[in-house]
Order: structure tokens, then C-alpha cells, then sequence
């Protein structure tokens, strides 16, 4: 009997919500250029409260990863994007609110920050459940499609929120969008399961597909130190750190920067937030497939991880410097959408390698990978509206620089710093295995 195709709709599903929690969390930064004025807030303001946001989304990884791996997924995650779409849902509020002194911006901190808590177990979430539903070999190419799905979703929100406005307010808009994540919860719990044992549709055939290429598991339990002495997660950790710290501007601060500070139009603002994840898109695809084709052209698992990671962060931070050197839209959309179609080139096999060295265990690694990633995002939406809000030229080695262009080579000699670190990561050592290497040879399976 030929194998069932049920991983198939399971990963649909992982798209799915990762097309909804972009949405949801890219709609709040479309959505602050029209409450920036009436609420009077500033730029500094915005960085702050994307700064709450990834505090709390830094600070639960580990957590939700933890319990998503030793309860299993599927209640977690559907109680997490029921509170979050409701939080997206009740940011109108914040416009009946008394104008007294920070009362709107204390309320949008707060709302940004238990947002971000709940969203915070997503990608651990869609990592243990890719560990325990696909092959080793269709891992990358998985990956890849979810961060496809979470690229389409930030493309699309500015676009649909820019008709929705020519409609409705922002703050019915934003309650209409929490439509989508309830529609996915009731349609998700009733009918998945955490394994694949565990759902009658899958046939034997598949499960042994299923199974294919794994290490065998030989601890119970993974252990803090284990998780903390690990040279791979310290690479995979540093790396997503260098990455969120420069990437994360396209999903936090660049529509204020593009209104506010290169004082494009409100259509070319949209259209320049929503093409770079466009081509994001893209990339996260062929990241993917580039490097499940490496492992099976090359049978090196740790190469077909690190390579196309580390040339698209090199790649990546060149082009993001470059943007200091234009001055029209069309210009600044080029380089914005190379330096994006670069960043997510790497995330499939990042998140590959997460489901490689931890196995049962993915959503812990997956956890503090995007934990590192999102305190690093923090600081970036500090000093990124520190820098954007300062008019007057920085002194650094007796030259007079920009806020702006100081920022923006910032990015990218974080980016290459990030390049370097994916030679820390070797995905043919699973954390939680007993696996015979040859330490003359890493073509590993």
C-alpha cells in the first residue's frame, strides 16, 4: 500500500498559522502610522513598544518550547492564537482611552508585550511539529514553506490594511483581522494530532517514511547543560541573534521610517513594507530546497545547513549597507528586497538545524534560537528609533555621520558577524542521540 500524505496537510496547517501570526504582528506596525498622529506618539515611542514586544516574544521561547515539546503541540498552540488574535482584536480600545499623560502609550506597551508573550510559541511549536511529522530530508524544504507562509502574510497585511482604511477605521480593521486566527483555531484543534502515531489516517507506509533518517533517541530527558555546552546551539543561537537584530527592521520600524523619515508617500511606504517579504517569499523557498539538495547531492547534513545561511547573511548585510547611497523609491526597493530575499535564504535551514540537533527536543532548541533572536530585535528597536529620532550628525573617528546611515551599516556588519557564526553549527549531531561519527568523515544522513 502506498504511503498516506496526511504530513502534507499538517504542514498546510504550520503555513497557515505562520501566514496569520505575520499578519497579525506586522499589521500593528502598518496600523501605527495612522494612530501615530492622533495619539502623539513618536518614533522613539513605536521603538519602545516593538521593543515590549520582543522582550516578552524573547523571553517565553524557551518556555513554550519546553511545553510544547513535553505536552505536545496542538492544545499550546491553538490557546496561543486564540490569545493573540484577541489582543490584536481589543488594540482599538486604545482610542477610548483618556489622554492623560501615557495612558495610550502604557496601554499599547502592555498589549505589545502580552502579545508578544503568547506569540512567542509559535516557531518552537511549528519546529517540534515539523521534528515529528517529516522526514529528515524534507526538513529544510518544510522550513522553508512556513517562513514562505510568514513572508506572504507580512507582504499582504500592508496592501490589505491600505484598502481596508480606504473603508473602515484602523481599529475595525485590525478586529477584522482577528477573524483569521479564530477561524484557524476552530478548524485546527478538532482535527490534528501531536504525532503521527497518533492520527488514524496515516498508514504504516507513511509512518516508516515518516521515520526516515533519524538518529535513535537514547535519553529520556535533555538537560539544561547538555543544551547550554553545545557549540551548535551557540552558533545557531549567536547566528539568529545577528539576524533578528538586523532583519527584524522590516517587520518593526521600517513603515515609520519610510513615512516618517524618508518621507515617501503613504502607497510607496506600503508598497516598499510589502515587496521586500514578497521576496522573501522566494527565498525562503529556495533556502529550503537549496539545502535539502545539498544533503542529498553532497550526504553532508552539516553543509547543507551552513552554506546557503551563511553566503545569504554576507550577501544580506552588503546590500543593507548599500541603502545609505540611494535616494529614490525604486532604488531603496531594490536593495530592500535583495537584503530580504538574502535574510530568509537562510531561515529554512535554520530552522532545519533546529529539528536536526534537537529532535524531541526541537521546540526547546528552536526556543533559545529565537529567544537570542528577539532580545537582539529589541535592542535594534531602541536604537533604532534613538537614531532615527536624532537630527544632529554623530561624531566617529573624527567624521560626522547620520543617524540614519549609521544605522544602516550597523545592520550590515551585524549580518556579516552572523555569517560567521553558522560555522559553530554542525545539524549531523543531534543533542539527544547516540550517534556513531567518524571524525574524519560528516557525511552523515
Amino acid at each position: 500500500m502506498p504511503p498516506t500524505r496526511v504530513r502534507y496537510r499538517v504542514l498546510l496547517a504550520a503555513c497557515a498559522v505562520a501566514v496569520v501570526s505575520y499578519i497579525h504582528r506586522i499589521g500593528f506596525a502598518t496600523a501605527f502610522t495612522e494612530m501615530k498622529g492622533p495619539l502623539e506618539l513618536s518614533s522613539t515611542d513605536l521603538g519602545y513598544i516593538m521593543a515590549a514586544f520582543l522582550v516578552a516574544y524573547a523571553g517565553f521561547e524557551i518556555p513554550c518550547g519546553a511545553l510544547g515539546d513535553r505536552w505536545g503541540v496542538r492544545n499550546l498552540l491553538t490557546a496561543l492564537v486564540l490569545g493573540w488574535s484577541v489582543l490584536t482584536g481589543c488594540l482599538g480600545l486604545v482610542m477610548f482611552l483618556p489622554a492623560l499623560w501615557l495612558t495610550p502609550f502604557l496601554f499599547l506597551l502592555v498589549v505589545r508585550f502580552l502579545f508578544g508573550m503568547l506569540q512567542a510559541g509559535c516557531y518552537p511549536s511549528l519546529s517540534r511539529m515539523m521534528a515529528d511529522w517529516m522526514p529528515v530530508r524534507e526538513r529544510g524544504t518544510a522550513q522553508g514553506l512556513i517562513w514562505m507562509s510568514s513572508r506572504m502574510g507580512g507582504a499582504i497585511v500592508p496592501l490589505l490594511l491600505g484598502l481596508m482604511f480606504a473603508y473602515y477605521s484602523w481599529e475595525i480593521s485590525m478586529a477584522q483581522l482577528m477573524l483569521l486566527g479564530l477561524v484557524w483555531c476552530l478548524v485546527f484543534w478538532p482535527w490534528f494530532r501531536n504525532r503521527p502515531e497518533e492520527m488514524p489516517q496515516v498508514n504504516d507506509a507513511e509512518a516508516q517514511v515518516i521515520l526516515l533518517g533519524r538518529s535513535p533517541l537514547s535519553r529520556k530527558h535533555l538537560s539544561w547543560s547538555q543544551l547550554f555546552q553545545s557549540k551548535s546551539v551557540w552558533g545557531l543561537c549567536l547566528m539568529y541573534g545577528c539576524g533578528g537584530f538586523s532583519a527584524s527592521f522590516f517587520v518593526t520600524m521600517l513603515p515609520d521610517y519610510l513615512r516618517n523619515h524618508r518621507h515617501f508617500s503613504e502607497h510607496q511606504s506600503r508598497l516598499l513594507t510589502s515587496l521586500p517579504l514578497a521576496c522573501g517569499v522566494v527565498g525562503c523557498v529556495l533556502g529550503g530546497l537549496l539545502s535539502d539538495w545539498i544533503i542529498r547531492r553532497f550526504r553532508s547534513r552539516k553543509w547543507g545547513r551552513r552554506f546557503n545561511g551563511a553566503v545569504g547573511m554576507v550577501l544580506a548585510g552588503a546590500a543593507f549597507t548599500s541603502t545609505i547611497w540611494v535616494e529614490t523609491p525604486l532604488a531603496l526597493a531594490i536593495l530592500l528586497c535583495v537584503t530580504f530575499f538574502f535574510n530568509d535564504i537562510n531561515m529554512g535551514p535554520a530552522w532545519a538545524a533546529c529539528a536536526d540537533i534537537g529532535e524531541r527536543y526541537a521546540g526547546t532548541v528552536g526556543g533559545a534560537m529565537n529567544m537570542v533572536g528577539n532580545m537582539c530585535a529589541a535592542l535594534m528597536t531602541v536604537v533604532s528609533g534613538l537614531l532615527l529620532d536624532r537630527t544632529a550628525p554623530i561624531e566617529i573617528f573624527g567624521r560626522s555621520i547620520g543617524g540614519h546611515d549609521l544605522l544602516f551599516v550597523i545592520f550590515g556588519v551585524v549580518f556579516s558577524l552572523g555569517a560567521s557564526c553558522w560555522f559553530l553549527v554542525d545539524a549531523s549531531r543531534p543533542l539527544a542521540a547516540e550517534v556513531l561519527i567518524d571524525p574524519n568523515n560528516d557525511q552523515h544522513e
